[in-house]
């Protein structure tokens, strides 16, 4: 414990924030479309807070009012001042009345009881609005990220990012908002009701806050930098849970169940660790507030006792006192509570705006580049080099230029840069030098959705959404009827297949397509460039899945789609090459053409 102690006071090495006000004004363009809600949760914040307010003094009014039955001078007398003496006999009857005060603290609490309903409600509703925006927004950034940034970050990792993150930002705007509020407003109303009281009293209370925000202030770093440890603990455990729960295959085949949960409870038993720390700082601050709050009531009943000896305040007055130093402590512990857990808010702000600072490929439905009017699928690369790591070149140097209507075979060994060569093609990832044009139009001058839409890709990696096998099929073009999703499906040798499901073309294919098999899936992935139709084909790996026949079936159907069309074929199989009319050997990051025959 002492250990856990020693390194948590221990000054963060790095205890400054790097949010700035412009990020937290950010994140407002989120709240400002609920404007009314924040409003409407406003006002009724301060109806509650001022009618709560006048809670702790009732304990005055049944001492002096109604038990002792005097301290009406002193009522009358404000009165006066305000020029509201009018209204003293009506109000001096109800005040000695027992019956009329708990009846009106039974309706102030109702009335409290149904504005907080009401607000509670609102909120929600806020709170839920916001996380949706918040939400939306980086899920649709996210989306756009180039492809090395998503390579990089394993899935597990970013959804942790754009749901504990988001939600610790949207408690910030629908919870810490509010209770900040309801804080400050309490605190000055309850300090207008103490100096009406006794100002001289009143003073140890504002002695108090320098004490109290030193020691907000003396934990707030290290609340920091312990949260930002777990929410990067907590995102990494995430990312190996989904991690093995993909692999949940390859773990079972090899017996390995009992080492990943050994790797995996290590990371988990570190995150423990620092929630644990975490906990310990918390309880620390809480003590050291809650030692001061004991030395001002203290402090507070020992000039009350004195105070009543000399004549200078009442009975009433002095629990009236009491009961407003115990409510004020509890406001002032909230703040600080509050300032505590914004340095987690803060800790989550700095890691969303690393998501959000992260330039995407393109910018929402904006056009940003050119839309030629027609494509005839010229594609010239132009001494073309990329590297993914520094001083090890995937592609050197390479130009050709294939004609429309080309079909090209793709081939070299395993790494040769066969699939980078698409990547770049695709806008995957930008070359590192050199230029790749379409009808002689730099690809960097040409607006990436476009050009995305004017492309059939048929990936190796298969990947097929859990959705129904139609849905898969037409996930490149949405509109099409299922008349042009069966043609796509025959022409991809995977109707018979899809008829003798139990549900046809509505079956589902599972998460990833799991309910199929390889051959299947990548058929369906197959059809679904068929449909879309576009006028620059290219295949990675077509038949690798398929038996020797139906390869056969396939290359005939390619060559149909092919037609008028150019074709970019990534294949191992020779007895493919066929379908081509040029072959690009890949060798040492060089491209090497070979003519094939028809």
């Amino acid at each position: 414990m002492l250990k856990y102690i020693r390194e948590i006071l221990r000054r963060p090495a790095h205890s400054q924030s790097r949010v700035g006000f412009g990020d937290i004004l950010f994140f407002t363009n989120f709240v400002k479309p609920l404007w009314k809600l924040g409003l409407a949760t406003l006002i009724l914040t301060i109806v509650t807070t001022a009618l709560s307010t006048l809670l702790p003094l009732s304990s005055k009014v049944f001492i002096d009012f109604v038990i002792m039955r005097k301290g009406f001078d002193a009522l009358e007398a404000f009165l006066r001042r305000i020029h509201l003496d009018v209204f003293f006999q009506p109000i001096q009857y109800a005040l000695s009345s027992v019956d009329i005060v708990v009846l009106l603290m039974l309706a102030i609490g109702i009335v409290i009881g149904l504005i907080r309903i009401v607000q509670n409600v609102i909120t929600v509703k806020f709170q839920q609005e916001i996380t949706f925006n918040i939400q939306t927004a980086l899920f649709d950034h996210l989306l756009r990220f180039p492809l090395s940034f998503l390579k990089e970050k394993q899935v597990g990792y970013l959804m942790s990012r754009v749901s504990n993150d988001v939600s610790a930002l949207q408690f910030f705007f629908s919870g810490m908002i509010p209770r900040f509020l309801t804080n400050i407003f309490s605190l000055v109303f309850s300090l207008g009701i103490l100096f009406t009281l006794n100002s001289r009293i009143s003073l140890i209370l504002f002695s108090a806050f320098p004490l109290w925000c030193w020691i907000s202030y003396f934990f707030a770093s290290r609340v920091r930098a312990i949260s930002h440890q777990t929410m990067e603990k907590q995102a990494q455990v995430s990312k190996d849970m989904q991690e093995m729960l993909s692999g949940a295959e390859v773990i079972k085949a090899n017996v390995s169940e009992q080492r990943e949960v050994s790797k995996i409870s290590v990371k988990i038993r570190k995150l423990f660790r620092i929630r644990l720390m975490s906990s310990l700082l918390s309880s620390l601050s809480g003590s050291a507030m809650q030692a001061v709050k004991l030395l001002v009531t203290l402090g507070i009943v020992w000039l009350s006792v004195h105070e009543i000896r000399k004549g200078g305040m009442s009975i009433g007055d002095m629990t009236a006192l009491m009961a407003y130093t115990v409510y004020l402590s509890g406001i002032i512990s909230g703040l600080s509570g509050m300032f505590l857990s914004l340095q987690t808010i803060f800790a989550a702000v700095e890691r969303l705006m690393e998501m959000f600072n992260v330039i995407p490929e393109f910018a929402g439905n904006e056009k940003a580049g050119i839309q030629p009017e027609t494509i005839r699928g010229k594609i010239r690369f132009d001494r073309v080099s990329f590297s993914y790591e520094k001083d090890s070149p995937v592609l050197n140097d390479i130009s050709f230029t294939v004609c429309p209507g080309d079909i090209i075979a793709l081939t070299g060994q395993s790494g040769a840069g066969k699939t980078t060569l698409i990547n770049l093609l695709i806008k995957f990832y930008p070359p590192g030098s050199g230029t790749i044009c379409l009808d002689d139009h730099d690809l960097n001058n040409i607006d990436t959705r476009w050009l995305r839409k004017q492309l059939g890709f048929v990936s190796q990696d298969i990947f097929l959404f859990n959705d129904t096998v139609e849905n898969n099929i037409k996930y490149g073009k949405p509109s099409a009827d299922p008349r042009e999703v069966i043609r796509a499906a025959r022409n991809a040798n995977i109707h018979e297949d899809i008829e003798k499901f139990e549900n046809g073309y509505q079956t589902m294919v599972g998460e990833r397509g799991i309910k199929l098999s390889v051959g299947q899936r990548q058929r369906i992935s197959i059809a679904r460039a068929f449909l879309k139709d576009p006028r620059i084909l290219i295949f990675d790996e077509p038949t690798s899945a398929l038996d020797t026949d139906t390869e056969q079936i396939l290359k005939d159907s390619l060559k149909k789609l092919a037609r008028n069309r150019t074709v970019f074929m990534i294949t191992h199989r020779m007895s493919v090459t066929d379908v081509a009319n040029r072959m690009f050997v890949l060798e040492a990051g060089k491209v090497i053409e070979k003519t094939v025959a028809f």
